[in-house]
Protein backbone atom coordinates (compact mmCIF):
# COMPACT_ATOMS: atom_id res chain seq x y z
CA UNK A 1 0.00 0.00 0.00
CA UNK A 2 2.57 2.20 -0.99
CA UNK A 3 2.06 5.09 -3.33
CA UNK A 4 4.14 7.87 -4.68
CA UNK A 5 3.42 11.38 -3.08
CA UNK A 6 3.41 13.22 -6.54
CA UNK A 7 0.51 11.63 -7.29
CA UNK A 8 -1.75 12.72 -4.99
CA UNK A 9 -2.92 16.07 -5.49
CA UNK A 10 -4.58 19.18 -3.60
CA UNK A 11 -7.59 18.35 -4.88
CA UNK A 12 -7.49 14.70 -3.59
CA UNK A 13 -7.75 11.27 -5.55
CA UNK A 14 -9.68 7.96 -5.10
CA UNK A 15 -7.49 4.97 -3.18
CA UNK A 16 -8.54 1.10 -3.53
CA UNK A 17 -5.80 -1.06 -2.30
CA UNK A 18 -6.41 -4.61 -0.90
CA UNK A 19 -3.85 -6.61 0.70
CA UNK A 20 -3.49 -9.68 3.44
CA UNK A 21 -2.44 -8.62 7.06
CA UNK A 22 0.92 -10.03 7.12
CA UNK A 23 1.79 -7.22 4.17
CA UNK A 24 1.23 -4.91 6.15
CA UNK A 25 2.82 -6.16 9.36
CA UNK A 26 -0.70 -6.81 11.05
CA UNK A 27 -0.41 -10.51 12.38
CA UNK A 28 -1.95 -9.55 15.35
CA UNK A 29 -4.37 -12.43 17.02
CA UNK A 30 -7.38 -10.47 16.17
CA UNK A 31 -7.22 -10.53 12.56
CA UNK A 32 -7.57 -13.95 10.16
CA UNK A 33 -4.76 -13.86 8.47
CA UNK A 34 -5.99 -15.30 5.17
CA UNK A 35 -8.47 -12.83 4.66
CA UNK A 36 -7.63 -9.25 2.48
CA UNK A 37 -7.60 -6.29 4.64
CA UNK A 38 -9.99 -4.16 1.84
CA UNK A 39 -9.17 -0.28 1.85
CA UNK A 40 -11.03 2.45 -0.15
CA UNK A 41 -11.57 5.94 -0.03
CA UNK A 42 -9.55 9.50 -0.80
CA UNK A 43 -6.15 10.87 -0.36
CA UNK A 44 -5.67 14.78 -0.27
CA UNK A 45 -2.37 16.75 0.03
CA UNK A 46 -1.96 19.62 1.69
CA UNK A 47 1.03 21.14 2.60
CA UNK A 48 3.59 18.53 4.20
CA UNK A 49 0.95 16.01 4.89
CA UNK A 50 -1.36 13.60 3.50
CA UNK A 51 -4.91 13.35 4.87
CA UNK A 52 -6.54 10.20 4.42
CA UNK A 53 -10.54 9.46 4.65
CA UNK A 54 -11.11 6.02 4.47
CA UNK A 55 -13.16 2.83 4.75
CA UNK A 56 -11.24 -0.21 6.01
CA UNK A 57 -12.60 -3.32 6.23
CA UNK A 58 -11.21 -6.75 7.63
CA UNK A 59 -12.24 -9.62 9.02
CA UNK A 60 -12.33 -10.50 13.09
CA UNK A 61 -10.96 -13.54 13.94
CA UNK A 62 -11.47 -13.74 18.14
CA UNK A 63 -12.72 -15.61 20.68
CA UNK A 64 -16.12 -14.83 22.23
CA UNK A 65 -15.06 -13.31 25.83
CA UNK A 66 -18.57 -15.45 27.52
CA UNK A 67 -18.70 -18.84 25.61
CA UNK A 68 -15.42 -18.89 23.96
CA UNK A 69 -16.74 -19.83 20.60
CA UNK A 70 -14.90 -18.39 17.42
CA UNK A 71 -16.27 -14.68 16.21
CA UNK A 72 -14.75 -14.89 12.34
CA UNK A 73 -16.62 -11.43 10.71
CA UNK A 74 -15.94 -8.53 8.51
CA UNK A 75 -15.41 -5.45 10.69
CA UNK A 76 -15.67 -2.23 8.47
CA UNK A 77 -14.10 0.42 10.20
CA UNK A 78 -14.00 4.10 9.24
CA UNK A 79 -10.33 6.56 9.60
CA UNK A 80 -9.00 9.98 9.49
CA UNK A 81 -5.56 10.19 9.43
CA UNK A 82 -2.59 12.22 8.15
CA UNK A 83 0.54 11.02 7.16
CA UNK A 84 3.49 13.87 7.17
CA UNK A 85 6.24 13.64 4.87
CA UNK A 86 9.65 15.42 4.51
CA UNK A 87 9.81 17.43 1.35
CA UNK A 88 12.46 15.14 0.12
CA UNK A 89 9.96 12.16 0.81
CA UNK A 90 9.10 10.20 -2.25
CA UNK A 91 6.76 7.44 -0.93
CA UNK A 92 4.21 6.89 1.47
CA UNK A 93 3.07 3.96 3.01
CA UNK A 94 -0.22 3.75 3.84
CA UNK A 95 -0.90 0.35 4.70
CA UNK A 96 1.56 0.64 7.89
CA UNK A 97 -0.75 3.47 9.07
CA UNK A 98 -3.71 1.39 8.80
CA UNK A 99 -1.83 -1.42 10.37
CA UNK A 100 -1.52 1.53 13.90
CA UNK A 101 -5.02 2.82 13.51
CA UNK A 102 -6.30 -0.44 13.38
CA UNK A 103 -4.28 -1.93 16.84
CA UNK A 104 -5.44 1.93 18.39
CA UNK A 105 -9.46 0.99 17.89
CA UNK A 106 -9.01 -3.14 18.65
CA UNK A 107 -11.56 -3.77 21.35
CA UNK A 108 -10.06 -5.57 24.29
CA UNK A 109 -12.82 -7.96 24.21
CA UNK A 110 -15.61 -9.12 21.82
CA UNK A 111 -19.16 -11.12 21.90
CA UNK A 112 -19.87 -13.64 19.11
CA UNK A 113 -23.72 -11.90 19.73
CA UNK A 114 -24.91 -9.58 21.57
CA UNK A 115 -27.44 -11.61 23.57
CA UNK A 116 -24.46 -14.18 24.18
CA UNK A 117 -25.62 -16.32 27.37
CA UNK A 118 -21.79 -17.63 28.23
CA UNK A 119 -21.03 -21.04 30.02
CA UNK A 120 -22.45 -21.43 33.25
CA UNK A 121 -19.35 -21.64 35.84
CA UNK A 122 -20.36 -24.37 37.80
CA UNK A 123 -21.30 -27.02 35.47
CA UNK A 124 -19.77 -25.39 32.33
CA UNK A 125 -23.47 -25.84 30.27
CA UNK A 126 -23.11 -23.83 26.93
CA UNK A 127 -25.58 -21.31 28.06
CA UNK A 128 -26.61 -20.02 24.19
CA UNK A 129 -28.23 -23.89 23.67
CA UNK A 130 -28.98 -25.16 26.91
CA UNK A 131 -30.28 -24.23 30.12
CA UNK A 132 -28.81 -25.97 33.44
CA UNK A 133 -29.78 -26.95 37.05
CA UNK A 134 -27.26 -24.66 38.52
CA UNK A 135 -28.84 -21.09 37.49
CA UNK A 136 -32.14 -22.52 38.60
CA UNK A 137 -31.00 -23.89 42.32
CA UNK A 138 -28.91 -20.41 42.55
CA UNK A 139 -32.19 -18.39 41.98
CA UNK A 140 -34.38 -20.37 44.51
Amino acid sequence: MTLKIRQIPAEGIAYEAEALPAAIDLVEDFVDPDKPVIVKGTLQRVDDFILARLDVTYTMDMICARCLDTVNRPVPVALEFDISFDPGDEFIDIGMKVREELLIIQPVRVLCKEDCQGICPDCGAYLNEESCECRKRIKE
